[in-house]
């Protein structure tokens, strides 16, 4: 079996929950714990085109991140997140030098493949590892995830993810992609995985993950108490045990706990992530979150009605959510109801 590797992203995907907006101590905080509790990786946010504000965790420059790396940990590896819808443009990021974050994280979508697989290329040339991240592997068919697999072999990357954006994938789904990701993905290239707990599934499908035992590496995503956009994301201080009691590592759990306690728990208490009947329900469905958050906020619609509305949807429209097509869906499920 190859090494496990814990990538903490509470700085990244808890950062929807605060606009990223955690102050530059807090972020500099937050690496630094998470490096001592022995995280593998820690991904300190978005790399973006926009402006920079240091109490932001969003880069418009990999120089910008510099200042919150742990200079005297050596163990520990630093991605940021790119995505390749509106991405920052390659010409905007340098070539990687030493002290650089050395990993780029880049979200792919599928209606996008081929921008997404050039955008990648560029950069590896830069001379950074590259995780592609491609988006909601559940839409890919056997044959299309195949496909994109071996495309994105060309490039060599440092890992290749199964990422669950929508939390829909079981544990049987989940193996089942990657069962085909281990079959043909070149050697040496790592597999992981990224989960949301929409189905309350993300820690049983990440041990499943792990118990395959698989010969190359796997990373696995997680973040304290779960932080995360809706149902949250697999929580990093239950994997950390877990992954210490079987696997014998030696993260500590104190750190973790330190993090919660100091930034995490007061963001909770102002906006509340994790498991609901409405995203249980959107999981159901396989829509996009956002419509379970805006059925629940802004219309305070009870479970039998967001599951009505939400059988409405269709094709595109599960996807990408938007005010207009959940007002649309919305007023269709009135209509039917008052006859």
């Amino acid at each position: 079996m190859g090494e496990i590797k814990l990538l903490d992203c509470t700085l990244r995907d808890g950062g929807y929950i605060n606009e990223w907006n955690f102050g530059s101590g807090a972020i500099r905080d937050i690496s630094q714990k998470s490096a001592e509790a022995g995280s593998d990786i820690v991904e300190l946010g978005f790399l973006r085109d926009t402006q920079y504000e240091e109490n932001i965790a969003v880069f418009q420059d990999i120089k910008q991140t510099r200042t919150f790396m742990s200079e005297n940990n050596k163990k520990t590896r630093y991605a940021v997140m790119c995505e390749a819808v509106n991405p920052l443009p390659l010409k905007k990021i340098s070539d990687r030098k030493d002290g650089d974050v050395e990993i780029i994280r880049v979200i792919v979508w599928k209606r996008l493949l081929l921008e997404g697989i050039e955008y990648c290329r560029g950069i590896a040339e830069k001379g950074y590892k590259l995780c592609v991240q491609p988006n909601r592997v559940d839409q890919y068919s056997e044959e299309e995830f195949i496909d994109m697999v071996c495309r994105f072999n060309e490039l060599n990357p440092f890992a290749l993810y199964i990422v669950d954006s929508f939390g829909v994938l079981d544990k049987k789904e989940l193996l089942h992609y990657a069962d085909l990701a281990d079959q043909y993905l070149k050697d040496g290239v790592a597999l992981g995985y990224h989960g949301h707990n929409n189905l309350m599934q993300a820690y049983g499908t990440a041990q499943g993950f792990l118990e395959k035992e698989y010969i190359r590496d796997l990373f696995l995503d997680a973040s304290v108490y779960g932080a995360g956009r809706g149902a949250g994301n697999l929580n990093i201080e239950l994997i950390a045990k877990y992954l210490n009691e079987s696997k014998k590592t030696a993260y500590r759990l104190e750190d973790y706990i330190y993090i919660y306690d100091k930034y995490i728990k007061d963001i909770y208490r102002r906006e509340q992530w994790g498991y609901s009947t409405a995203y249980y329900l959107t999981a159901l469905n396989r829509c996009n979150p956002m419509y379970g958050r805006y059925y629940t906020v802004e219309k305070q619609l009870d479970a039998f009605e967001i599951q009505s509305v939400l059988q409405i949807l269709s094709g595109e429209e599960k996807i990408r959510f938007s005010v207009n097509t959940a007002e649309m869906a919305y007023k269709k499920y009135l209509n039917s109801v008052s006859g």
